[in-house]
């Protein structure tokens, strides 16, 4: 029997294992915590798509205007709900 201070083939595998996947977890999170960079990636392909969007507004003023008081409705949904809930 070993003591408990020895190490075993298994338990030098099995400590390399949860080590390795510890390190994985660690780098994870750490990319999931740096925000700036998060957004700095995922912004340019949003940006074209909000400009594309808003050139097909630009284009179709019944819609902006439609868009515009819906946006509005939602505001002032959301304020009155809040106002409520004091």
């Amino acid at each position: 029997m070993t003591a408990p201070h020895e190490s075993t083939p298994d338990g030098d595998a099995l400590a390399e294992r949860q080590r390795a996947e510890l390190a994985t977890t660690v780098d994870a999170l750490t990319r999931k915590a740096d925000v700036p960079a998060r957004v700095k990636a995922v912004t340019p392909h949003q940006l074209d798509t909000v400009r594309h969007e808003l050139a097909n507004v630009r284009n179709k003023p019944r819609l902006a205007a439609l868009l515009g008081g819906l946006t509005a409705g939602v505001v002032a949904l959301v304020v009155v709900r809040r106002a409520r809930h004091r």
